[in-house]
């Protein structure tokens, strides 16, 4: 091969050793921790916490409920027992368990909510590590393929790593102090040049410099700087 050829495969091969350390590195979290996983077991934990704190407010609720409906209990005792004699004492008397009963019958009525949203939590509880226990499973099922996968690309990387070690070692020292000139601005310092035109920004390439090009020379485009070769 001769100089561009080689820059154009070794920017090849550069790209595919990034493509492949993005990959291996991805497949590793995801066995490390798969992200399904992980993410019913924030749901799962954060379900359970608020299952708690209703549960907290249902038990503070019904002992509320029991001390107003004994309160209630106590103040009809005195107004049916016959010892209070006084209409104006007996009225008050009326009144306070009138606004007892109300009260009760609102206290009643958001225990009554609260035991309903205990249930649907309950429900959503089961439902949750019913997933999360399904994609544990699933994700121990598809780790071993994994795991042939992540060692077939690292064994690709060591590969593609070499010999893009030897590219570059084959390329001409003016090639390589341009190529990394144009790397240090942009991901792909070499564009192939088709029908006189630069594929990376759409210039067309001068007479003079198809020339060059056409003897193998090293040319950069006037307009985005990187190295040209001819496909």
């Amino acid at each position: 091969m001769n100089a561009p050829e080689i820059a154009l495969h070794h920017q090849r091969l550069a790209a595919r050793t990034a493509q492949l350390r993005s990959q291996i590195q991805r497949q590793q979290a995801e066995l490390s921790g798969d992200p399904a996983v992980e993410g019913l077991e924030r749901e799962l934990g954060a379900a359970a916490a608020a299952r708690q704190d209703l549960d907290l407010r249902l038990r503070d609720r019904e002992r509320e409920v029991e001390s107003q409906r004994g309160r209630l209990k106590a103040r009809e005792r005195d107004l049916m027992s016959g010892r209070i004699k006084n209409p104006t004492e007996l009225m008050k008397l009326d009144e306070e368990v009138r606004h007892l009963r109300t009260a009760l019958s609102a206290q009643e009525d958001t225990e009554l909510e609260l035991m309903e949203e205990q249930e649907r939590m309950e429900k959503e509880t089961e439902r949750l590590a019913r997933s999360l226990e399904a994609a544990r499973a699933r994700a121990a099922e598809t780790a071993p393929a994994l795991r042939e996968r992540i060692a077939r690309e690292e064994a690709e990387l060591v590969a593609s790593e070499s010999e893009s070690a030897s590219t570059w070692e084959q390329l001409p020292a003016e090639w390589r102090t341009a190529y990394r000139r144009v790397a240090d601005r942009v991901t792909n310092p070499i564009a192939e040049v088709v029908r006189n035109q630069c594929q990376a920004c759409h210039v067309t390439v001068t007479s003079n410099g198809m020339q060059v090009l056409r003897r193998a020379g090293l040319v950069q485009c006037d307009n985005c700087g990187r190295i040209l070769v001819v496909a």
